[in-house]
């Protein structure tokens, strides 16, 4: 009979190593759960030193060096590692094998370092989350919570499918957002492409043919004309000035100021705060529901979604409330007295908190607002297609009238013989 030789960690964090001799992997990995030992990792006497040799190294770099991959790290990176992760470990797949099953498959570059390194020190004897703790840029203090959350509870699957839900509900939030701001961009680049064609090239050729005529020319059209005579003259200066321009705004937004301005912008933004402040009160609620079914105390949630919000501002008020909670006050209230939480969200807070349903309440506000941008979003769409459609029909018309009123002025007799 085979002897396999195993590490596994009990529910309190201890290391326990040692020897079974059974027919295969399965049943060693049933005999320590039903010791109640959480497995680590197992390899067959046998086979120990064919596994770890040289040969099986190059292979597996040869089929990560055979595959497309990228450099950063994507939330669908996250969402696929959490779910098949998940799924091996629930399977009663050793943590050790599954990271090695998993990294074969992931297509960032920097998740594969940083999957091979975890594995590498869960092998010698780390916690799960004291690797994971070892890559901040890749794995956040969700990740590294709730890992260490379901690992000495010894639900580690259970917490990775929620971290899993909780990716691809942020991956959701971010798509509609980006949906939400297209349209915008894509109607300001049209303006411009079809104000400097007409500037640069078409107003032009009507000026020579307008010099011509012995007449006096609607301001209109001498806007226009003195308009594209400066697009035609300072074509390059423009073009760097926008360049400059746009290289300073985006270096400045990426600095703290920078940030704080443009998070306090965007929930003021007429038309739009609505949008935005229903992103940030269900990134909120959602995050503070998987944390807090995975069984991380409050605070630690409170400190985590502090770190992690998206918006500066509403990540100064999750902290406030942090510290309010830690001085014993209820969350409900303090989140009343930002300002920035809808009275139906402080209301459904507080009856959580007193009923001891927080959870369950803080996912039912995720998933109300969840619907709420996604209502706004449609709606916003269907708007805008007929707004964008007078917006674009307005700027032709006010060049084309600039073109023609002469012409019309002429044929009525306007001009001077």
């Amino acid at each position: 009979m085979p002897s396999f030789s195993y590490t596994a960690r009990n529910n309190r964090g201890s290391v326990q190593v040692g020897q079974l001799d059974a027919l295969s992997e399965d049943e060693v990995v049933a005999i320590l759960q039903n010791r109640g030992l959480f497995v680590t990792s197992i390899t067959q006497k046998d086979v120990a030193r064919l596994s770890s040799s040289s040969g099986h190294a190059v292979s597996f770099k040869g089929t990560a060096a055979r595959r497309r991959m990228h450099t950063g790290v994507k939330t669908d990176d996250q969402v696929l590692l959490c779910q098949q992760l998940a799924t091996l470990v629930d399977a009663g797949v050793p943590l050790l094998k599954s990271l090695q099953v998993v990294s074969a498959q992931v297509e960032s570059r920097m998740l594969l370092l940083a999957l091979e390194e975890a594995r590498r020190d869960v092998e010698a004897g780390s916690t799960f989350k004291d690797a994971l703790a070892k890559h901040p840029k890749v794995f956040s203090n969700l990740w590294i919570n709730l890992v260490g959350t379901g690992e000495a509870g010894g639900h580690l699957a259970q917490s990775l499918h929620q971290l899993a839900h909780h990716f691809e509900a942020t991956q959701h939030l971010q798509n509609e957002i980006k949906t939400a701001m297209t349209y915008p961009v894509v109607l300001v680049i049209a303006a411009i492409a079809v104000l400097g064609v007409f500037m640069y090239w078409i107003i032009p050729k009507f000026a020579g043919m307008f010099a011509t005529m012995d007449m006096e020319l609607p301001l209109l059209t001498k806007f226009m004309l003195g308009l594209s005579h400066a697009v035609q003259k300072y074509a390059v200066a423009i073009a760097m000035g926008g360049a400059v321009l746009v290289y300073v705004a985006r270096r400045y937004l990426q600095t703290e100021g920078g940030r704080w301005l443009t998070d306090r912008l965007v929930l003021q933004l007429p038309g739009f705060k609505n949008l935005f402040t229903a992103v940030q009160l269900a990134e909120f609620s959602q995050g503070l529901a998987t944390l807090l079914d995975s069984g991380v105390p409050l605070l630690s949630c409170l400190e985590i979604l502090e770190n992690s919000a998206t918006n500066k501002v509403y990540g100064r008020a999750i902290g406030l409330i942090r510290e309010a909670v830690k001085e014993g006050k209820p969350m409900g209230v303090t989140m009343g007295e930002s300002g920035l939480f809808p009275p139906m969200t402080v209301q459904m807070t507080m009856v959580g908190e007193e009923v001891g349903e927080l959870a369950k309440m803080v996912s039912r506000i995720a998933t109300y607002y969840g619907e709420r941008v996604e209502t706004f979003i449609a709606r916003m769409t269907r708007l805008f297609e007929p707004v964008a459609i007078i917006f674009m029909g307005g700027i032709v018309l006010v060049i084309v009238l600039s073109i023609f009123l002469p012409i019309f002025q002429m044929a009525g007799g306007g001009g001077k013989m």
